[in-house]
């Protein structure tokens, strides 16, 4: 959710969707993070492959993939940029340093892409059966290491019954789970989905045992709130355009990202329909339609607090602006 994979999740500083800023409407290229890599992009995609952005009055001629959340948030306080999407702990380190950056909706409320396999031949049936064994990782302090601390505390256990170790990305977490160096490895789509049907066994998603936990937010700034009003309410509502297509017709939204993706169409679709699912105890999808789920927000604060980060207090209504949601989708903070 290979470095390929794990800038997507490291350090929980998460996603990022960067757009340039022109104070006037213009044609204009959107960046997003891991576009091409990690899931968190596939409904921009949709939007400007469908017509979407078109349809509520934003020329978008191209999307380019950039590395991460600290790199939008940069673009966003430099002007270069007027929207971005991003992890919340890099969201909330920035408020606290000072940054004029606001919350404006929820784009990926869950951690579905996120999964752990084991070998086909492991002794391991259930996460009741993790004491002693071997757990990766991507990075020390990444999503994918607060996970697996959930997972043992889900299944019961202490962080000191197992052994969690990095692996420095999802593709050399599974390398070393086929060597026997690992006895689970944790995979996010569409590694997972793309891989030799048979190759790994799944153990679990997260979502089928962890709480719902937000995966990436979108974001702006005072400036670009006073400046383009109209463009950040329509690019929440061509992402929510894109969301429903998706969920309406899976195939036809695969048929238009694959390519991008570097997947078989077959491999796009079942990767849709998997992060469609409703999951976690609130039932929702991974992709959301900009509604901002508090709980999920104060699930990542507990979360981090497994890796010795508090975060403290977190007031959430100073730091969300939900004027860009239409009503039934904002919420009371």
């Amino acid at each position: 959710m290979t470095k390929n994979r794990a800038v997507l999740f490291a350090g929980a500083a998460g996603l990022a969707a960067l757009v340039a800023f022109p104070l006037a409407p213009m044609a204009e290229e959107i960046e997003i993070s891991n576009y091409g890599v990690g899931t968190n992009g596939m409904p921009y995609g949709v939007a400007w492959k469908k017509g979407f952005f078109k349809e509520v009055g934003i020329d978008i001629t191209g999307i380019r993939s950039s590395p991460g959340g600290a790199p939008t948030i940069r673009n966003l306080l430099a002007g270069n940029a007027s929207f971005g999407e991003a992890g919340l702990t890099a969201i909330i380190a920035a408020i606290r340093g000072g940054a004029d950056i606001k919350i404006i909706g929820g784009t990926t409320d869950t951690t579905a892409e996120i999964g752990w396999v084991v070998m086909p031949n492991s002794p391991i049936k259930t996460i009741k059966d993790l004491k002693g064994k071997k757990l990766g990782f991507t990075n020390p302090n990444s999503t994918t290491h607060s996970l697996a601390l959930m997972l043992l505390e889900a299944a019961g256990y202490k962080p000191t019954e197992a052994t969690t170790l990095p692996t420095g990305g999802f593709g050399p977490g599974l390398a070393a789970l086929e060597k026997g160096e690992l006895d689970l490895a944790p995979f996010a789509e569409p590694l997972y989905a793309k891989a030799p049907k048979g190759k790994y066994r799944l153990l679990v998603w997260s979502t089928d045992v962890l709480p719902a936990m937000v995966d990436t937010l979108a974001i702006t700034t005072d400036r670009a709130i006073k400046a383009r009003p109209d463009f950040l309410r329509n690019m929440l509502a061509a992402r929510r355009k894109a969301v429903a297509y998706m969920a309406q017709n899976p195939r036809g939204a695969a048929e238009v990202i694959a390519q991008d993706y570097k997947v078989d169409v077959a491999v796009a679709e079942e990767v849709i329909k998997q992060m469609m699912k409703p999951a976690t105890e609130l039932k929702i999808p991974h992709w959301g339609m900009g509604k901002i789920y508090v709980e999920t927000l104060d699930n990542l604060v507990k979360a981090q607090k497994l890796l010795g980060h508090d975060l403290g207090k977190v007031n959430w209504s100073t730091m969300i602006d939900q004027q860009f949601l239409p009503p039934e989708l904002r919420t009371r903070i």
